[in-house]
């Protein structure tokens, strides 16, 4: 009876200070993050369903001096592809007021939204250090193909993403798969 007493007790303890498995949660290559944003804000698709669409995935804010110096580079990739089912999404967190005050100094042709929710499904427990900018590309299954910075993303990735040929790369995972 002891044993069993002491073998409630260890258990006990080890439950009470558990933590959360954050590694079985990070949002990495082959994961399928939620996305659903609350804010559209600018160049807003006729169809705003997801599901289908390869996406390629800006996370910036509107005081990263480095954010807003890769718009023109990412306006200008974005004009090399005319396929219906490829989105450039520039995603944030701040307000909507905010953003809009910045797309005043700042030309986006992606899509502009704000959700508080889709950054922190990243940044709490997703990935592990969320620096910006950096992109994700998603494919056409909502699989995270490429994690990276968007100063590296060039016409041949894109490409090789669009056609499935990209082979999966992170940044954050400091590996291939």
């Amino acid at each position: 009876m002891k044993i069993i007493i002491i073998f409630l007790l260890l258990n006990l303890h080890l439950v009470s200070f558990a933590q959360p498995d954050y590694q079985n949660r990070k949002i990495r290559l082959g994961t399928k993050p939620n996305l659903k944003f609350d804010h559209w804000i600018a160049n807003i698709p006729n169809d705003k369903n997801l599901e289908g669409k390869f996406i390629v995935l800006e996370f910036w804010a509107t005081w990263c001096e480095p954010c807003l110096k890769n718009v023109e580079h990412l306006n200008k990739l974005q004009s090399k592809f005319n396929n219906p089912n490829l989105y450039f999404i520039s995603i944030t967190d701040e307000e909507k007021n905010v953003v809009q005050n910045a797309l005043k100094k700042v030309d986006f042709n992606s899509i502009v939204v704000s959700d508080k929710r889709t950054i922190n499904s990243f940044w709490n427990g997703g990935l592990s250090k969320l620096v910006i900018p950096f992109t994700i590309l998603i494919d056409d299954y909502g699989l995270i193909k490429w994690i990276g910075d968007p100063s590296i993303l060039n016409e041949r990735l894109i490409n090789e993403f669009i056609t499935k040929k990209l082979t999966p790369f992170s940044i954050y995972e400091n590996s291939k798969r």
